[in-house]
């Protein structure tokens, strides 16, 4: 399983950022692995990371940054994975984060995507990893982001979304959109573009963040337990 993950892999072994489970039912997208390392470890990027998990969520998931970014993420993971009573680790485990770039920046508009690798993150998400929900962060403004999605994913479309919801926060009205793909192999893909990045207003509050997530799990929790 492991090998075909990696077959054709721009970055060996495996690119740092992209801390996945094997067959996780929820994936988060970003443009890079971000600009904010925890200075008070080793940084991680030095090290190759570790492959794919089976049956167990991935280490790095536990990793936190000065931003708090990862918290946030792992709070949406759990909100729609999480019913049911199971814990943290048990959700996490059917959970990956994946990036379009292997570059450090906080700041998507400064992140320039490089083609080759972005195709073969799309296309080891739609055909390896097969999750049900594919949740874009940060990728909104990034034009060659959704060009490339249009490319790997038949039947999206940047300005045409299948749904649109509207979530209200900071006296203004956020949107998110939705399509829902059927890939080559038969399995379904609804990707959802978020409506901000965590780090970034109405989400810096913690608050706002929380809502959203909750909001987002009863929207779509009869995909994941019907």
């Amino acid at each position: 399983m492991h090998a075909a993950l990696v077959e054709g892999c721009p970055v060996e072994p495996w690119p740092y950022g992209n801390a996945t489970s094997i067959n996780p039912l929820l994936v988060t997208l970003g443009p890079s692995r971000g600009g904010s390392p925890d200075l008070s470890v080793p940084d991680p990027a030095l090290r190759p990371l570790d492959l794919p998990t089976v049956g167990k969520r991935h280490p790095h998931t536990r990793y936190d940054d000065p931003r708090r970014s990862w918290r946030k993420i792992r709070h949406l993971a759990y909100a729609v994975l999480g019913k049911g009573g199971i814990d943290e680790d048990d959700a996490l485990a059917l959970f990956g984060n994946m990036n379009l770039d292997t570059g450090r920046s906080g700041q998507a508009s400064a992140v320039r995507i490089d083609p080759r690798f972005a195709r073969w993150i799309l296309a080891t998400i739609r055909d390896h990893l097969r999750p049900r929900f594919l949740v874009c962060l940060g990728l909104v403004s990034k034009k060659e982001a959704g060009h490339l999605l249009a490319e790997v994913f038949d039947g999206f479309e940047q300005r045409h979304p299948h749904g649109v919801f509207t979530f209200r926060a900071d006296g203004k009205a956020w949107q998110f959109r939705e399509w829902d793909v059927v890939c080559p192999a038969g399995n379904a893909i609804k990707i959802i573009y978020w409506p901000q990045s965590p780090s970034r207003p109405p989400f810096a509050d913690f608050r706002n963040w929380a809502r959203a997530c909750r909001e987002f799990a009863d929207r779509h929790q009869n995909l994941i337990q019907p």
